[in-house]
């Protein structure tokens, strides 16, 4: 599936979260990506369709969801690296460098992996949402030393400015040790 257009609801409240699903739905035609229970106690909702579709469904899942909103966003233009990346770990194509953005909500992480490869020229490894993160998210990027330092400082910048930035890490010339792990094992 070929996704242009992405938005993403992440609440506070899981009982909110099933309220909002249900008003976005009822507003306009849309494509249910995810909708997810989050540890510790959150709510996921990525949605997909025509921008007028997303534009109208995110309104209101934003009205429905209230103070349970924790971030959102509406992303099109979406880069076709991003979806299979949250989907699955893509093994690094070039290992010369390795950036790790780790966020406070997945939909921050998912606006930084975009902003990413519009950047600079880097590989999206994965984007891991949801439970194995503990409700937090972490992008994984490859590529050359300075093509990372550049996508991650405008990265890192743009998740601090929201005040979702746990942590960011770049690691020049990682270990070939550690390539299978940064995928899992």
């Amino acid at each position: 599936m070929n996704v242009d257009v992405v938005g993403i609801l992440e609440l506070s409240s899981i009982a909110d979260g099933f309220k909002t699903l249900d008003a976005v739905v009822k507003k306009s035609p849309i494509t249910i990506l995810k909708a997810e229970l989050l540890n510790p106690g959150k709510y996921l909702i990525m949605i997909s369709g025509d921008v007028a579709s997303v534009e109208a469904a995110m309104d209101a899942g934003i009205i429905a969801g209230g103070k349970s909103i924790i971030d959102h966003i509406l992303l099109s233009n979406l880069d076709k690296q991003v979806i299979p990346a949250i989907k699955s770990c893509i093994a690094p194509e070039e290992w010369d460098a390795l950036g790790l953005l780790e966020t406070n909500s997945v939909a921050s992480a998912i606006e930084a992996a975009d902003r990413s490869v519009k950047e600079a020229d880097v590989h999206i490894v994965g984007i891991v949402t949801g439970n194995e993160a503990g409700g937090k998210a972490m992008l994984k990027l490859s590529g050359a030393i300075g093509d990372i330092n550049t996508a991650m400082s405008s990265a890192a910048a743009m998740v601090k400015e929201k005040g979702q930035l746990c942590r960011d890490v770049i690691i020049p010339g990682p270990h070939s040790d550690i390539k299978e792990f940064v995928c899992g094992n």
